[in-house]
């Protein structure tokens, strides 16, 4: 079974570069399968591995509930939509992608999100690791497109805003039905100097307290302004290097080199 990290924040708080850098420090310094799933309507995380994509599950949802699914002959309608997942994955070297798209629409999506669960969950044993990067209301996990998580990752920028809605995502994260192992909340584009006082005094109110605090990185704006991949971008960058310190003390290290279906190790 792979271990599965979920990312949530607001947008803006830089949660899917760190969801890029997750995978990057996992295939990199691990050397271990990794599947990245995009669960935030906005499918940025390929851009940020610098993938392309052409079908989401969105696209598969919408056939089954409008009906335009032309089954193949012989083909159930669970193993043709199996099929159409696995289109949808994106294969790299040492990483793949999978791409959620965008939220439900009107209709009943219960059997295509109960195939999708079960097929995730089988599709999970292919990998040692799953990242997932997640929209603030985080709807994909609670429509239980996913059972369970290893490591829960609040990501908040730091300002007075920031913080309260990281309280709300983390209280949201109390009523979703699924099992989260760990949770950790994390400080991102923190300014090099001091926090301010009323963002230090809304922390101390909410009781949040970070288990890491990544500064503002010049590097990963221009990496992002410019559009270039966060799996270029030099090894010693000092986010990546504070993440990958952080991802030591909660990741299981050299626990899963044995999942069926591993990718070639770097």
């Amino acid at each position: 079974m792979s271990f599965t990290i979920a990312l949530a924040g607001k947008g803006g708080t830089g949660k899917t570069t760190l969801a890029a850098l997750t995978v990057r420090y996992i295939i990199e310094t691990l050397g271990e399968s990794t599947l990245g799933v995009d669960a935030d309507p906005n499918s940025s995380l390929g851009h940020a591995l610098g993938v392309e994509y052409e079908k989401a599950i969105s696209d598969i949802r919408e056939g089954v509930i409008e009906k335009r699914l032309d089954l193949p002959a012989g083909m159930s309608k669970e193993r043709y939509i199996e099929y159409c997942i696995e289109e949808c994955i994106v294969e790299r070297p040492k990483f793949d992608l999978l791409v959620m798209g965008r939220p439900e629409g009107p209709g009943c999506y219960c059997y295509v999100n109960n195939l999708l669960r079960k097929y995730l969950d089988k599709l999970g044993t292919n990998y040692s690791y799953v990242v997932l990067d997640n929209e603030a209301g985080m709807e994909h996990l609670s429509r239980r497109t996913t059972n369970r998580v290893d490591l829960m990752l609040v990501v908040c920028e730091p300002t007075v805003v920031g913080v309260l809605t990281a309280k709300r995502i983390i209280k949201l994260t109390d009523t979703l039905p699924l099992s989260i192992k760990e949770k950790a909340f994390v400080l991102n584009k923190v300014p090099h100097d001091i926090l301010d006082k009323k963002v230090e005094d809304n922390l101390l109110k909410e009781g949040l307290a970070a288990k890491a605090r990544f500064f503002y990185d010049d590097e990963l704006f221009f990496a992002a302004s410019s559009g270039i991949s966060l799996l270029e971008i030099s090894k010693n960058n000092p986010t990546y290097q504070a993440l990958g310190q952080f991802l030591r003390e909660y990741l299981p290290q050299g626990g899963l080199q044995s999942v069926v279906g591993q990718k070639e190790s770097i």
